[in-house]
This record gives C-alpha cells, sequence and structure tokens, in this order.
C-alpha cells in the first residue's frame, strides 16, 4: 500500500505506514513514520509525559535513524533482536561484504552510538547477547523469545486419537518437519538421511512450503524415498494434531533466530533434533527436551534421530511453559515501566 492505513482495537489505535525507500527484504524504511514518530515525541515533552517505543530488529537502517531522533530523557526503548546479525558479525560470515568495509564500519560506529538509547534489548542468541553487552554496557540485555499461545499447553487429545483424526498408522514413527521448504533449513541433508537410515518403521512428515518446495518434492521421488511425504501448508488445529501425533519434530536448519515451532513442540510435549545454530541452543537446554545435532550433515540428522527415539517423553511441556505468552507479556510490562 502507498498511503497511511489506521484501525481502532479494543481502544487501541494501529497506525500502518508505507515503506518509503526498500533496498531489499529487510532492509525498508518508512520515512513517514519516523516523521509520525517525532511528532509524538514533541508532544509527549510537551505534555511532560514519557513515551514507550519498542523495536522489532536493531540490526536496521531504519532502527539507526528511529534511534538517531529519539531522545532517551523522553522515551523508554525497547527493542526485540529477530535474528539480524551486526555489521562486523555479518563481515565474519560473509566475506564478499569487504567491498562495502567503509559502508560496514560506518553502521558498527551507529550500532556502537545509537544503542546506548536503548533501555532493555532482548537477544536470542549467546552470540548476540555477549555482542550486546560489550556494544551497550549501560543497557539491559537479556535472552527474550516471543511466546506461544495457551492453546498449546492446554491441548488434550493424545497421540493415538490424532493419528486416528490424521489417518496415520499407529504403529509406526513419525518425524515430523515443521517450516519453509528450502535449502537453508536443511532439506537436502535430511532427505539425504531418510534415504540412508536403517530404520524400516520411521516416516517423515514435511509441513510447509516455499520456492524450493516442488524441486524437494520431485527430488524425493525421484529417490523414491517412499518414508517421506509433502504435505503442504497446515495451520492452525490440524497442525497441532500433527505435533501431538508425531515421535519428534525436526529442524536440521543452517541458520536460525530463535524458532517458534521448537517452543509449540515442546508445549506438546514433543521432542526435537535441531541444529547447534542460532538460539537452538538456548531453548534445548538438555537432553530431556532433545537432542542437539551439528548442521549441514545427513549422518548427524542420523545420530539425531537415533538418539531422539530413546528419549523420555515424560514432562517435556514443563520446560516449555517459559514460553507462555502470559509470563512473557508480564515481562514486557515490567520493562515498560516509565520510572524505571
Amino acid at each position: 500500500f502507498s498511503e497511511e492505513e489506521e484501525a481502532e482495537k479494543n481502544n487501541i489505535k494501529i497506525r500502518i505506514f508505507p515503506t518509503n525507500l526498500a533496498l531489499r527484504h529487510s532492509m525498508e524504511i518508512s520515512f513517514s513514520m519516523i516523521k509520525s514518530l517525532i511528532i509524538e515525541q514533541e508532544k509527549a515533552r510537551n505534555n511532560n509525559e514519557k513515551l514507550i517505543v519498542h523495536l522489532h530488529e536493531h540490526h536496521t537502517w531504519q532502527s539507526y535513524l528511529i534511534l538517531f531522533f529519539l531522545d532517551k530523557k523522553i522515551c523508554r526503548i525497547i527493542s526485540q533482536h529477530h535474528g539480524a546479525r551486526s555489521p562486523i558479525q555479518n563481515l565474519r560470515r560473509y566475506k564478499k561484504l569487504y567491498m562495502f568495509l567503509p559502508l560496514i564500519m560506518l553502521m558498527q560506529f551507529l550500532e556502537k552510538m545509537l544503542f546506548k538509547k536503548i533501555d532493555v534489548i532482548y537477544g536470542l542468541t549467546s552470540e548476540e547477547i555477549s555482542y550486546l553487552k560489550k556494544t551497550s554496557s549501560s543497557s539491559i540485555v537479556r535472552f527474550q523469545t516471543l511466546g506461544i499461545g495457551k492453546e498449546y499447553f492446554d491441548w488434550k487429545i493424545d497421540k493415538k486419537a490424532s493419528r486416528k483424526r490424521l489417518g496415520l498408522d499407529l504403529d509406526k514413527k513419525y518425524a515430523l518437519f515443521l517450516g519453509r521448504i528450502t535449502t537453508k533449513k536443511g532439506i537436502r541433508e535430511l532427505l539425504e538421511a531418510m534415504k540412508n537410515i536403517n530404520r524400516k518403521d520411521l516416516l517423515l512428515l514435511l509441513i510447509g512450503s516455499g520456492i524450493e518446495y516442488e524441486m524437494y518434492k520431485s527430488y524425493a521421488n525421484k529417490k523414491n524415498l517412499k518414508n517421506v511425504n509433502f504435505l503442504g501448508s497446515i495451520y492452525d488445529e490440524r497442525k497441532m494434531h500433527y505435533l501431538s501425533a508425531c515421535d519428534f519434530l525436526i529442524l536440521p536448519s543452517y541458520t536460525e533466530g530463535c524458532p517458534i515451532v521448537l517452543m509449540e513442540a515442546g508445549a506438546m510435549n514433543l521432542p526435537v533434533v535441531a541444529s547447534r545454530v542460532g538460539g537452538i541452543p538456548l531453548i534445548i537446554e538438555n537432553e530431556r527436551e532433545g537432542i542437539i545435532i551439528e548442521p549441514e550433515s545427513s549422518n548427524e540428522i542420523i545420530r539425531g534421530i537415533d538418539k531422539v527415539l530413546k528419549l523420555s517423553k515424560k514432562n517435556i511441556r514443563k520446560y516449555a511453559k517459559r514460553y507462555d505468552w502470559e509470563g512473557i507479556i508480564k515481562h514486557y510490562v515490567e520493562d515498560y515501566n516509565i520510572n524505571k
């Protein structure tokens, strides 16, 4: 859309602003939104009030601009990390960025200067938390994810009933992948693992879509992988039936932030096999919750599957309670406290 839109729900006004500049995905800038934020800040200043600003992702040019114009005396600023990396972290990962070294150093300087304005920063990975503590020592920095709904914790339908509902075999073992069907999610290695695994009782169900969906579906057909079934996109209650019906969730990604699907699995008492990337080791804190594997390895996937099928599946849900939206919202409210 090209114009600002407004809506109101439960006496809360929602304003949606158009993007005025987009260099690429995740690098969008809305100058009209920044202008309106400056106006709101001046209103708060004139009325001797304090403004609460909650940023979603701070490693962006838009966040730099917002922070540049915000007055820390008027605003209490919270920022939620969503998996992006700092300029220096990106430089270490992508060597081709050295051709943009002056720009990278400018961005690094801006983060060092502007992040000091942020009162509370939520990080999703150990690497990010360590970086933020060094970059903005005056900010409160801690691990904090988004949350999952109460319906996952309240789910009462057991595995047998869900399998009957979905038409799944009661005597098989089921692995579930839930996410975008792309190479970066480790789909190639996952299919290779299913081709080589020595278990006739195991079936893999893949739920999701993406531009590489048909490519990998064709690959599975070409390799005659009869233990693999692509189900496409499935949502809401039917998705929860699959979480209930399967024996474990698998997420062999190359890169991640803090995947919500791992929290959903835990809340449904489902163990996981997931790569040692991003915030995953902060979610799977012990082998009662799942198995951590190294990324980009079909042998690691096979090892993880063998181990996870031997796990006790008792009380996994209690570890996931820390991701209940109700508790997370309480943390937000505490951090929004303008008198701090």
